[in-house]
């Protein structure tokens, strides 16, 4: 009886790698497999994204000339807090001027109040000349027949009569014309008084704004401001970024847009920080077009000679407020963000939100505070308690 040959070792050894090997690569796909189905498939990753965020150019409101600097690079600042200062001397001398062409204005629109209420007198004086006039014409009618009075008497109370119509009546005329500026309205409330007083809030307006303010709290970059330089309305001073408006801008290639919708989490690393600090954000929406379409020379297919590219399109991704205070972040910078697409129900586009301001400020709020008072200081310097009374 034959007995069965031995396998050789070699073919052994080379047999149990291969099946090594094979269980290997099975064990790698069936774990691919079970990623994808299980987490790969419901995120979403690129490092394609960075910080953007709002860069407020600080401009003067007047022209002038910089005294003082309050703020640098770098520098973080309060709201409302003072960043530049103009020479406050040439202001000055405008609101003076102001005041003192408002209390001229309400003087004279006093004299045109006191000139109506005279002339209302002059009326009533020449309503009384007037009827004496026509009692003693009256009077010399009756008497001119019989001879009791002479011809020449009646005559005279004839021309005096005519007189006294005539002068009634130019009176009534000069306060038609004197009643015409001053109707309808009080010493106060006189337009050229209004216009007055709009030039004095103009004035104090200017003066105050001789201090360039924070409009919002952040970091100052790229001053250009310098003691002594004279500057004009309009021109770039520093720049400021408010460290509470920033966002991350994630480009996706359009391939991987297909699941993303308005309000899913998203979690974001910055290579400032490394993977150890983690960011949480949403998914606030998507642009309105790729990056292609808004640059200078976007691509188009009119020659013909085209080759088609996977666009990428802006995801605008939201941080969370305490995040970004425990670990400041500046515009500019690398993340990598990943959109967790579980909950695919939200909707693809942004929709129509309440109508309210999405940043705003009220550092401007109070620049006429005191103005109206010192209005009225003026007013009572220049007119009667009646006249104040009035208004």
């Amino acid at each position: 009886m034959s007995e069965t040959p031995e396998t050789p070792p070699n073919k052994r050894r080379y047999f149990a790698i291969w099946i090594g090997v094979s269980l290997f690569f099975l064990a790698v796909g069936l774990g691919f497999c079970a990623y994808y189905f299980i987490w790969g498939q419901y995120h979403e990753t690129t490092d394609d994204a960075y910080v953007n965020g709002n860069m407020i150019i600080v401009k003067p409101f007047e022209a002038g000339i910089i005294v003082s600097i309050l703020a640098d690079n770098a520098q973080l600042v309060e709201k409302g807090q003072t960043l530049i200062e103009l020479n406050r001397h040439e202001f000055e001398i405008a609101l003076q001027r102001a005041k003192a062409n408002l209390g001229e204005s309400i003087r004279d629109v006093v004299q045109m109040f006191y000139k109506v209420e005279e002339l209302k007198a002059k009326i009533d004086v020449a309503k009384a000349e007037l009827t004496r006039a026509q009692l003693d014409y009256e009077h010399r009618l009756n008497l001119v027949t019989d001879g009791s009075v002479s011809r020449e008497d009646f005559e005279h109370s004839e021309t005096t009569l005519s007189a006294a119509i005539a002068a009634l009546q130019m009176v009534e005329k000069e306060f038609d014309e004197a009643h015409s500026f001053v109707q309808n309205t009080t010493p106060f409330t006189h337009p050229k008084v209004e216009m007055a007083k709009a030039e004095v809030r103009r004035a104090f307006l200017a003066l105050e704004r001789t201090q360039i303010l924070a409009p919002a709290s952040g970091i100052i970059s790229q001053r250009k401001a310098q003691v002594g330089q004279w500057v004009n309305p309009g021109e770039q001073l520093l720049a400021l970024i408010p460290t509470d408006q920033i966002w991350v801008d994630a480009n996706y290639r359009e391939v991987e847009l297909k699941n993303i919708r308005v309000g899913q989490p998203v979690e974001l690393t910055a290579d400032m920080y490394g993977r150890g600090i983690r960011f949480s954000g949403k998914v606030v929406g998507l642009n309105a077009g790729t990056g292609a379409v808004f640059s200078v020379l976007p691509p188009q297919n009119a020659t013909g000679n085209w080759i088609k590219i996977i666009q990428r399109v802006p995801v605008k991704i939201s941080l969370h407020p305490e995040d970004v205070k425990m670990h400041p972040l500046v515009l500019g910078l690398s993340m990598t963000t990943r959109v967790d697409t579980h909950d695919r129900n939200g909707a693809k586009l942004a929709v129509m939100g309440d109508v309210k301001p999405v940043y705003a400020t009220d550092v401007y709020t109070d620049e006429l505070k005191g103005v109206e008072e010192m209005i009225e200081g003026i007013f009572l310097a220049n007119a009667s308690e009646e006249s104040f009374a009035s208004k």
